[in-house]
């Protein structure tokens, strides 16, 4: 049984540098406005790749993290994320092995679920948007799949409105200035991936983290006080960490005041 365990572990890692290739991919098309159907290119020179220049992980370490082609760095970006986000639905297996929830259909929404958050992560940092692709297609997807897990189709439309709105409120009232249309999406987003209950802790989270972070920006004189911040970076980190210790956060903190 534990060689088994082993064996699906390793079989998600690999999965995960797949899919990590894929966003790094995903992510530059995107911004690029190019098809996602064409073969993948250098980013510097534009010269298609090859299926060994194309190995997660491998061909950075293989190439020695230059371009064959132009002999330009490639950025660490793409090994990194691969290897995080293999290491993340490793984790996903892992946790809910050890959690005694197991179901494959769970898994699969925890995977699809963590990679539509990294990416938010990604991409709101790199370039202060959020792709409404993503965002909104990640939730409806998301949407379906949970109700085949039984959970409550009211509690996710109420964490979307919940989540939407309370961003949207902030849009209107700043007309745009405290936050972008885009955070609104991920309110959504989370809102239909946690729950009304758990996407009050997510958001409480969020700021906290921001919070912390934007103090060591400012004292470190990376950031000023004024300068803008990409928030979805927060809401990604504080809802992966909802997501799966959510309920052990909101235990300690009940002991904790009574």
């Amino acid at each position: 049984m534990f060689s088994v365990q082993i064996l699906f572990f390793l079989l998600f890692f690999v999965i995960g540098l797949v899919f990590g290739s894929f966003l790094n991919a995903l992510e530059w098309r995107l911004h690029k406005k190019k098809s996602l159907l064409t073969r993948s290119e250098c980013s510097k020179c534009h010269k298609q790749l090859t299926w060994y220049e194309n190995i997660p992980v491998f061909s950075f370490i293989f190439l020695f993290g230059k371009c064959k082609h132009c002999h330009k760095k490639i950025g660490w970006q793409y090994p990194v994320v691969e290897l995080l986000l293999a290491f993340l639905f490793s984790f996903i297996f892992y946790y809910h092995s050890l959690m005694g929830d197991f179901s494959w259909l769970l898994i699969i929404r925890d995977c699809l679920a963590v990679f539509a958050l990294l990416f938010i992560f990604i991409y709101d940092t790199k370039y202060m948007e959020v792709s409404d692709s993503i965002t909104l297609g990640s939730a409806g997807i998301l949407f379906v799949l949970s109700l085949f897990l039984n959970t409550s189709w009211l509690s996710m439309l109420l964490g979307a409105v919940i989540g939407g709105g309370f961003f949207l409120l902030q849009f209107v009232v700043s007309k745009g200035k405290w936050i972008g249309g885009g955070d609104i999406r991920i309110g959504i987003l989370m809102g239909i991936l946690l729950g009304w209950k758990l996407l009050l802790l997510a958001l409480w989270l969020a700021y906290i983290i921001g919070g912390i972070f934007s103090i060591i920006l400012v004292l470190t004189k990376k950031k000023g006080m004024k300068t803008e911040v990409a928030f979805g970076t927060y809401l990604s980190v504080a809802t992966f960490v909802t997501m799966f210790f959510g309920s052990q956060i909101l235990n300690w903190y009940l002991r904790l005041i009574f």
